[in-house]
């Protein structure tokens, strides 16, 4: 058995603590890590990584007991490690006299001068922290005996900034510590040559020990379809009847579970509006769970799942690592999980405990959803994982930051550093194993200009530099959404999604439709809208990407469905689809609707589509002016001002590769994004403040080809573009190994519609709303208003929901009929003005403003009975748009769609009001 190769004092305590058998990663492991080897770990949840670094770590310390400083430093992304594990290490390392502490951010400054003063044998920290140590005068002396490093949650950091930073500061730990041995410990991951390479840097040997494979996984993927009584409950879920067969279908394997059941969605507002059916149904035992939750409640949510008092939770990727959440019996992805990556991370949370069956079920939403959840599901119990990864190559603005790092450390040591050594140092991180001369040549020289750096010597502004810029982590501030009409809070935005957007854009938050109209401070003011067209989703940057080869493989299971509809037990909408007109693998279908609409069917993944989204717009504009796009993992949006060029689109289809990449690049730098990006980018290389939320409008063009522009471009191009997958289709199609196929369509086919109809949000439920269904919901948000009514004659008030008013109102106090709707201003202002109206005072011109206001108001009421009081009711109608809708009544219109066409009027012109 492997523990036998451990310290003996170490053997007796794993015995006392209750570790019987060693897991299969621990067998794995520990002899490797006993050996002296650098290793990779790759192991599921549930089977003893930590420990199977842990254990030999420790054993290799003890055989050294009485050298004082910290020997051992564990690195870990997440902000607080797993509670039940932290208490496990404590235990075991207090029971073989092996000191261990923890620090991070939030440590509080007197335990930040005992560690100083002793170290420990082993330092829990973060890949940030670790930045800070290095330049700690107290803590610096102590590292040079740091013999072993374990970086936990290795595939969180190898996609991110923070990951490059952390092989960098590794390659400085080098430098003052000597080598010292790694051990990393990962989740599954689909490129784990990369991951190990990420690890070790340039010239070490990583061993990779998998154990991914012991872990079985149950997955179904299942599509609701809707009976007569989910049509029924549709008004009361508020819901489409598709949805609320999804919905009941959730609360049915909740409420058959022996156990616990996570329920994961793809965003933050899935969640919420899933969590609150599920409650209709299953009451108080189902809780919600994200990031943008308070964390008192996300806590206390994760201990009453802990202890059994929920039956479910709804949560995005917020629980899908390190917490400790108890046993989960199963996990419901609502909703295509996107990735493979991401539904073995979150099925692996039920039955996480070694040799059991995780189990989960996908609920999808159409034929596309099930098909993409039907690949994935299929890849994830193969373990066949993406092997694409977001990996930042050279990144400037982390570059710039150790740069600066290494400086002041050869202050520290009393030397100075030359770009030979900064360059020696860098290199053997594997992110920068190919960086230029030219390129550490444009940073320095930018450290310069911007008073960082003298030469490579620091100066004044190095090291408040450095400091304020230790994470690379963006500002996640959100904004709080508040409704203009009635200052109520109805939900919030993300920063990247507000800055992207201009006063005017329509959104749809919380199910309904906004206008922006303005940002104050941390608050942004909306408007409701009821015109659904053109409005954005309000997490639009949350979005998880279907990556290239899950999309091909998509489309292909499509075409072959489609072509025998009817042969599934399924339900396929066949809607306007006729055998020519289904995408194929080997064909680029381009698809006209109408005159302004072409929808290219491209099976890129929605990166490699976002790319040739940007792409084609920006060439297209130069042929018919600005044209606008929109992408999703399997087709591509083109929306025209005039007409569709066919014969320019061809042209642009089949460009060479240096046009369509510079093309592309100048899509980039004009779009939104690019300011956005660049903002986080500027603050990194403290171009500006680390709380500026904007960038003066000349900035990106005076920076586009220096480090911060630069920089901005390879940061969108990793995260956000699918260059190869675009470059991959265009050379299909220039070679004619892809023809493309044009047809001209009078309406949408069931193949356009979901990009048409997400783009233009006709509707949630891909059916269109009609103008009837549109009064209908007026009608039903009107009469659930409630209505102060004044009486001009007597003063009296009083308040009744519209639903409830009788065809002819009058005083109940004395009867007169003269009652006047009081909006927009107080009640006793009003009275205020009737009685100085009554008792021939002078009115000034804002009570006379007032007064004309109420008597209208109530001559419409006296006239119209119940109807001149709900047409006063809706947004933005007042007394004289009030009898403009009522003439239209009169001539015969129907009366809520005049309604509807006042309160469009009213948000099309808000801007110019007061």
């Amino acid at each position: 058995m492997v523990f036998n190769l451990l310290h003996p004092e170490l053997q007796k305590a794993i015995k006392e603590l209750g570790y019987a058998e060693p897991t299969p990663a621990q067998i794995g492991a520990i002899p490797k890590i006993l050996a002296g080897l650098h290793v990779l770990l790759i192991a599921p949840t549930g089977f003893g990584k930590t420990e199977a670094a842990f254990f030999p770590v420790l054993s290799r310390i003890l055989e050294s007991r009485g050298e004082g400083g910290v020997k051992c430093l564990y690195i870990t992304p997440l902000r607080s490690l797993n509670r039940d594990l932290l208490r496990r290490l404590f235990a075991l390392a207090e029971r073989v006299g092996v000191s261990i502490a923890v620090r991070h951010g939030d440590t509080p400054e007197g335990e930040r001068r005992s560690l100083a003063r002793k170290p420990p044998d082993v330092l829990i920290t973060t890949p940030e922290t670790l930045q800070i140590l290095l330049l700690h005068r107290g803590l610096r002396p102590s590292l040079r005996k740091v013999r072993f490093v374990i970086v936990d949650e290795v595939h969180e950091l190898i996609n991110s900034k923070r990951g490059v930073q952390l092989t960098v500061g590794l390659e400085r730990l080098v430098e003052l510590a000597g080598e010292f041995q790694r051990i990393g410990l990962s989740a599954t991951v689909g490129a784990p040559g990369l991951v190990a390479e990420f690890l070790g840097g340039v010239g070490r040997r990583v061993e990779v020990v998998d154990v991914s494979g012991e872990k079985k996984l149950d997955i179904e993927v299942v599509l609701p379809t809707p009976s007569d009584e989910d049509y029924i409950d549709a008004e009361k879920f508020d819901a489409t009847p598709e949805a609320v067969a999804r919905i009941k279908r959730v609360g049915e394997y909740v409420k058959s579970s022996k156990g616990s059941v996570l329920v994961f969605t793809n965003t933050r507002d899935g969640a919420e509006f899933l969590a609150s059916r599920l409650k209709q149904i299953l009451g108080d035992v189902v809780e919600v769970h994200h990031s943008s939750l308070s964390r008192d409640h996300r806590i206390a949510v994760e201990e009453r799942l802990k202890r059994g008092e929920l039956k479910a939770v709804v949560a995005t990727s917020s629980l899908e690592l390190g917490i400790d959440i108890g046993e989960i019996d199963l996990v419901v992805q609502y909703g295509s999980p996107r990735q493979v990556a991401k539904l073995v991370q979150r099925v692996g949370r039920s039955g996480h405990k070694l040799g059991l069956t995780s189990r989960g079920i996908v609920i999808a939403a159409d034929l596309e959803d099930y098909l993409e959840s039907e690949v994935i599901a299929e890849r994830a119990v193969k373990g066949v994982l993406e092997t694409d990864v977001e990996y930042h190559e050279n990144a400037l603005d982390v570059l710039l930051h150790q740069v600066v790092g290494i400086a002041l450390e050869g202050r520290l040591d009393g030397r100075d550093a030359d770009i030979h050594y900064v360059a020696r140092v860098v290199k053997r991180a594997h992110p920068y194993r190919n960086l230029t001369e030219d390129d550490l040549r444009l940073v320095i020289d930018f450290a310069e200009r911007h008073g960082l750096l003298k030469g490579l010597r620091p100066r004044k502004g190095s090291i408040r530099y450095y400091f304020e810029n230790v994470s690379t982590i963006p500002d996640e501030k959100s904004y709080r959404a508040v409704d203009d009409t009635t200052g109520k809070a109805v939900g919030e935005l993300d920063r990247e999604f507000v800055y992207s957007i201009e006063p005017g854009t329509k959104i749809v938050l919380s199910g309904c439709v906004w206008t922006f109209i303005r940002r104050e401070g941390d608050v942004v003011y909306l408007y409701p809208d009821f015109e659904l067209t053109g409005a954005l989703p309000a997490w639009l940057g949350e979005q998880i990407p279907v990556p290239y080869e899950i999309a091909q493989e998509v489309c292909k299971r499509r075409a072959e469905a489609l072509l025998k509809a009817g042969a599934e037990e399924w339900p396929v909408d066949m809607e306007g689809i006729t055998p020519d007109l289904i995408p194929r693998p080997d064909k680029l279908h381009i698809h006209i609707v109408g005159n302004k609409y072409a929808v290219v069917h491209s099976c890129l993944g929605h990166k490699g589509n976002e790319a040739l989204g940007a792409y084609l717009s920006h060439a297209l504009s130069g042929y018919v002016g600005p044209v606008g796009y929109r992408s999703d993992a399997y087709r591509v949006l083109l929306i025209f001002r005039d007409f569709v060029p066919v014969q320019a689109l061809e042209e642009v289809f089949k460009k060479p590769q240096p046009f369509v990449y510079t093309t592309l690049k100048n899509a980039v730098k004009s779009s939104k994004m690019y300011r956005y990006r660049f903002l986080q980018v500027a603050r990194r290389v403290g171009l500006v403040s680390k709380d500026a939320e904007e960038v003066p409008s000349k900035l990106p063009d005076l920076y586009s080809d220096d480090l911060p522009g630069l920089e901005t471009l390879n940061e969108i191009f990793v995260e956000k573009l699918d260059v190869k997958a675009l470059f991959t289709l265009l050379e299909k199609v220039a070679s004619g190994e892809m023809p493309l196929i044009f047809r001209r369509l009078a309406k949408p086919t069931a193949l356009e519609k979901p990009i048409l109809e997400e783009a233009l949000r006709l509707d949630f439920s891909f059916k269109g709303l009609s103008k009837e269904s549109l009064a209908d919901l007026a009608r039903k948000r009107i009469m659930n208003k409630y209505a102060t009514l004044l009486c001009l004659n007597c003063g009296w008030s009083y308040i009744s929901k519209a639903s409830m008013l009788p065809e002819d109102i009058s005083c109940q106090n004395c009867g007169v009929k003269a009652l006047a709707v009081v909006k927009g201003f107080n009640i006793e202002k009003a009275r205020q003005v009737i009685k100085k109206f009554k008792i021939k005072q002078k009115l000034d011109p804002e009570e006379r403003k007032i007064l004309e206001y109420l008597q209208l108001s109530a001559s419409l009421v006296l006239e119209h009975g119940r109807l001149g009081v709900l047409v006063q009711l809706a947004h933005g109608v007042g007394p004289k748009t009030a009898v403009r809708i009522l003439n239209k009544v009169i001539q015969g219109e129907d009366l809520w769609a005049a309604i509807i066409d006042a309160e469009k009027q009213f948000a099309a012109t808000r801007a110019f009001w007061d």
